[in-house]
Formats: C-alpha cells, sequence, structure tokens
C-alpha cells in the first residue's frame, strides 16, 4: 500500500495577494486553517486542487499545460456582478463563487468543484484504459435543454436570448406550482426570481426533496444580504436583478455546462461499474487493462504529489465464513465474494474497484481520506451483514 495521509485542500489564488484588503485575501485568511493557500505570483511545486480567481484571470494557464490533460478547476470570483467584464463562452469557469457567499459555505462550494473534476478526470482515464462504452447513452438534444423559471421570465429570456434555440424554456409564476412543474416535466436548470422568503421556502423544500439535491439552481436578489440567504438555503449561484443580460447569461450557461458535466461523469462511471463487478456472470478484469489504468492514474495524481493507494480487499476486511444449507455441496466456492459486494456498495463510483485477474479483488483510492472512509463503511457493512 502507498500513498500520503491525508492533506488539506490546496487553493491557488489568482489575484493580487499583496492588498490585506483584497477579496481573495479576507477568504484566503478566513480559509486558512482548514486549506494550503498558495499564490499566483509565487506558484506551489505541485498542482493545486482548484484555482479561485477574478473575473478575466486566466488563473495560471502554465498549470494546466503542465497536467498534461490533468484539469484544475477554476472558480472566478464575481467582483462586480452587474458589469462583469464580457468574455467568450470558451473561457467560461467551472463554477462562479458570490462574495455575499459565506467563508464557509464557500469552501464546501469549492470542495465540491473539485469532487466534480476529479469525477470526470476518473471517467476519462477509464475511457482510455477499458475503451468506450457502449451502453452510455447521450441526452436527446433535439427538444432542447429544459430550463424552468419560477417567477418573472422575462429577464431570463432577454438573457439567453442568443441561445434559446438550444433551450426549451419553461415558467411557473408561483413557488407552489414549481415542484409539480419539476415532477411534469423534469429540468437540466431552474432559475428562481421571487420574493427573497418566498425563494428560499422553495429552495428548502427543494433540496429537501433526494431528486432535486443536484439541480443547478440560480437564484436572483436585490442586495448581498438576500444573496447570502439564498445560497445558504442552497442555491447554486445569485445574481442581482440589475445584472447585465450578459453577464447573467455567462452564469446560466456555466450552471448548465457544470450540470452536463455531471450528469456525464454519473453515466460513465456507472456504466463501468458492472464491468469491474465479481461473482456469476462478470469476468475479471484484464492485468493489462488494470496496469494501464493504474500507470495513467498514478502520472495524474503526481502532478499533484500524491500517488495511488492499492488494497487488496482482504486487507480491509477478511470474507466472512458464508452459512450452507445441510444438502449444499461442503467443498463448493461461494459464488460471490461478500467483501467485494459490501466494497462495491460502500464505495462511490469514482472509487476504482475490481477483481483483477491474477491479483484478486483491489480497490484502487486516489487518497487516505478515500481509504479510511472505505474502511468505515465496509466495516460497518460486514459487521451488521448475515452473509447466508
Amino acid at each position: 500500500m502507498s500513498g500520503e495521509a491525508t492533506r488539506r485542500l490546496s487553493v491557488l489564488l489568482d489575484g493580487p495577494g499583496t492588498r490585506p484588503d483584497s477579496l481573495l485575501a479576507r477568504l484566503g485568511r478566513a480559509w486558512g486553517d482548514h486549506v494550503e493557500i498558495a499564490w499566483a505570483d509565487t506558484p506551489p511545486a505541485r498542482l493545486p486542487d482548484v484555482a479561485v480567481s477574478l473575473p478575466g484571470k486566466t488563473a495560471c494557464g502554465f498549470l494546466a499545460a503542465r497536467a498534461k490533460g490533468v484539469h484544475m478547476p477554476r472558480v472566478v470570483l464575481c467582483t462586480d456582478p452587474v458589469s462583469a467584464p464580457e468574455s467568450d463562452e470558451a473561457s467560461l469557469p467551472d463554477a462562479f463563487l458570490s462574495p455575499a457567499c459565506p467563508p464557509e459555505l464557500a469552501l464546501e462550494r469549492l470542495a465540491e468543484t473539485v469532487r466534480q473534476a476529479r469525477r470526470m478526470e476518473e471517467a476519462r482515464l477509464r475511457r482510455a484504459a477499458f475503451g468506450p462504452l457502449a451502453a452510455v447513452q447521450t441526452p436527446d438534444l433535439s427538444q432542447g435543454i429544459p430550463v424552468l423559471v419560477a417567477g418573472d421570465s422575462a429577464r431570463i429570456g432577454v438573457a439567453l436570448g442568443a441561445h434559446l434555440a438550444a433551450l426549451d424554456l419553461r415558467g411557473c409564476l408561483t413557488a407552489e406550482a414549481a415542484l409539480p412543474a419539476l415532477e411534469e416535466a423534469p429540468a437540466r436548470l431552474m432559475v428562481v426570481d421571487l420574493p427573497a422568503s418566498r425563494a428560499a421556502e422553495l429552495l428548502a423544500r427543494l433540496r429537501g426533496d433526494p431528486r432535486h439535491i443536484t439541480l443547478p439552481v440560480l437564484a436572483l436578489c436585490a442586495d448581498e444580504e438576500e444573496a447570502a440567504a439564498l445560497l445558504t438555503s442552497g442555491a447554486s449561484d445569485c445574481m442581482p436583478r440589475a445584472a447585465a443580460p450578459k453577464v447573467l447569461a455567462r452564469h446560466l450557461l456555466c450552471l448548465l455546462r457544470a450540470g452536463a458535466r455531471r450528469v456525464l461523469a454519473d453515466r460513465v462511471l456507472a456504466g463501468y461499474r458492472p464491468r469491474h463487478r465479481s461473482g456469476k456472470g462478470w469476468p475479471e478484469l484484464p492485468r493489462e487493462a488494470y496496469e494501464r489504468y493504474l500507470a495513467a492514474l498514478g502520472e495524474a495524481l503526481a502532478l499533484r504529489g500524491a500517488e495511488p493507494l492499492t488494497l487488496q480487499l482482504a486487507q480491509i476486511a477478511p470474507p466472512p465464513f458464508a452459512s450452507r444449507a445441510a444438502n449444499d455441496d461442503p467443498f463448493a466456492g461461494s459464488l460471490v465474494n461478500p467483501v467485494l459486494s459490501a466494497t462495491l456498495a460502500a464505495s462511490r463510483d469514482e472509487d476504482f474497484v475490481a477483481r483483477v485477474e491474477g491479483l484478486g479483488d483491489i480497490a484502487v483510492l486516489r487518497d487516505a481520506e478515500a481509504q479510511d472512509r472505505i474502511r468505515r463503511r465496509i466495516g460497518a457493512i460486514v459487521a451488521s451483514t448475515a452473509f447466508a
């Protein structure tokens, strides 16, 4: 087993670090006890987990070039959300961050952005190592991407005017009608343009429904106080109603792209998991494909100063003795390894778990934190399950 101890999130702040009153500097001080902070003028030796930049910054493109295809997500601070400088769609960041977002919540959003970037990276690695998945279906865009607006949809229609051909823009006037509208026809993005109290109530109900936890939601607000409340209630992003249409459009498109990446990663990673299951009807993963994957993952992690953690599942929890009926063949082997089944149940899609030819049941993890999490969850499952 190899790897390094659990390490904190590393954040590159791409902006003026010499001004103690700057927004980036204030965030750096607020996050200082929880993350490793580096500044763009003195970049770190290893690739950071995420870059937080001001509008118009390139977020240290030379680091992305060094990564050789490994993606370092970029989050842009909206220092002037009403009239931020225009830019082309190709330069859209992975996410926008409102200055009104409380530092603790902002840090949670950064961690989630990093996780989604890792999921896409893992999906690309598996596709390169194991080949494409014929079963992965791309969404049908012939009817447009469904977007639901709760409240006044005129402002959103103006902002997305150049993109309406690719969108199916629907509206409902009240918060009460929003959830039934989603059940009738699911959306890929929701925009909330309602009074702050009604918007917060809708967001709480939305995030309390497991079907809509990951739905991107952009909320419109009157001031920073409302923005902070709406972000805390569950809005993915928050913009002033006075924002220029082109600025608003960039935020909407950023959320749509982030949602599309999440859906694609979900489908690809879920599609590879059945290939790696052991038991009746599922072959072992060829050793060559496994080593190809492990080498690619090692190159990616080396840029971040880490290396893969490879675990024999028997090291986590030994397979329990299977109970048998009196007329069973006492010498017959078990068709399914219950520890592997428990590992598949305890792990996330981006955790690599497989029965590898000549090596047995293997888990390959990206960091020690993932190892500790899987050990805890597998131990709990194995200890509380009667394997018959």
